[in-house]
């Protein structure tokens, strides 16, 4: 696993080195960060729209993600911005979506080690 890990930190860093991104974008290792904690807030939406039969929470998402933004310091234009970046750049977008996908197997990982240790 560790192995893995070193040879994408190190796939990142070659794939990196030839564009660089804007100083006005966030860099991939903080958009991966945002973009998961993101993706968790998407999940706890449905979960508590799928219980609410009267759509009360119709803009609650908007809400849920302007937490986000609050907690890692930045505006709601940035992300935007740094994230239609990426999406115009298919090489740094891929590097971003796998960068996503290292934490979501970390967070998996940790999750199946908690369980069996009980």
């Amino acid at each position: 696993m560790r192995k893995l890990f070193y040879s994408l930190i190190v796939l990142l860093a070659i794939a990196c080195g030839g564009e660089k991104v804007p100083s006005n974008i966030l860099s991939v290792n903080e958009m991966s960060k945002i973009m998961w904690d993101m993706m968790k807030m998407d999940e706890y939406y449905l979960r508590i729209t799928a219980k609410d039969t009267l759509n009360l929470r119709i803009k609650e998402n908007i809400r849920l993600y302007e937490q986000v933004f609050n907690s890692y310091g930045i505006e709601r234009k940035k992300f935007y911005d740094s994230y239609h970046y990426y999406e115009a750049h298919p090489k740094q977008f891929k590097i971003l979506i796998d960068s996503i996908d290292v934490i979501a197997g970390r967070e998996r990982n940790l999750i199946n080690q908690k369980s069996q240790s009980k």
